[in-house]
């Protein structure tokens, strides 16, 4: 089940983003709940603390003059849910740059605005995107060995794995890129690992194997993934890319 927080300062837009995700869950009958909806910084910092499984937070960006802003408690609270998926929510847009150049990784943004049509399209966007990119924890095999030299080898969740690419400068060389932002290359060729991780990646690129449960998106000739990566997506794979991602 996807666990998502809220935590924004302002108790009428608190109340409308709650009861709004709770209609869409609802309504559409989505895995998901809302576990949390803090009306200040320390709320939200005192229920990771205790439940740190959180998947999807809704952040205020802008808690008042003279107080910490979304930018400087997103850091805060991954210290507790490394993998937390922060989507900023604001009236200012021109603020979301300055999240960009922090280096803060957010997961999107939603214009808390007037139009509640655009706010529940948002919520509902970002919930749907987070639902996909959670592991799937059906599969019967979640681990894969690699050889990285001839004496060492490691194990490697499959669900913790983004994709892999074909390394360009490195002969039968595969780094294997996982949601945490590590890489792990070995001897190989994508073919051969396809084979091994089976119908849950699928090869969109003659140098790319992705995970299917971690791509958000395809724009133009690019897939985004759950970490906001994007990598390339052949012509051909593109249709079926795209049909795919209308099936979720």
């Amino acid at each position: 089940m996807l666990k998502i927080l809220l935590c924004d300062d302002d108790p009428f837009f608190l109340s409308l983003e709650s009861g709004q995700l709770r209609s869409i869950i609802q309504g559409d009958s989505l895995d998901a709940a809302v576990v949390c909806a803090a009306s200040s910084a320390g709320e939200a910092l005192t229920y990771l603390k205790n439940c740190p499984d959180v998947d999807l937070a809704f952040l205020d960006l802008d808690f008042g003059h003279g107080k910490p802003g979304g930018i400087d408690l997103a850091p805060i609270l991954r210290q507790h849910a490394p993998a937390l998926r922060i989507v900023f929510a604001t009236n200012h847009q021109e603020m979301a740059m300055n999240v960009l150049k922090s280096g803060v990784q957010p997961y999107g943004f939603l214009e808390k605005g007037s139009d509640l049509s655009q706010l529940t399209a948002g919520l509902r966007r970002y919930v749907r995107m987070a639902l996909r990119s959670l592991p799937d924890l059906t599969a019967k095999v979640d681990t894969i060995r690699l050889s990285i030299s001839p004496a060492e080898t490691v194990e490697l969740r499959i669900s913790d794995i983004l994709y892999l690419e074909a390394e360009k400068n490195i002969s039968h060389g595969i780094s294997y890129h996982t949601i945490n932002g590590s890489h792990i290359t070995v001897c190989g060729t994508l073919d051969g690992e396809s084979i091994r991780l089976g119908d849950r990646f699928v090869r969109v690129h003659r140098s790319y194997l992705a995970a299917k449960n971690q791509i958000l998106a395809l724009r133009g000739g690019w897939l985004v993934l759950s970490d906001q990566k994007e990598i390339p997506c052949s012509l051909r794979m593109r249709s079926e890319v795209k049909k795919w991602l209308d099936q979720k």
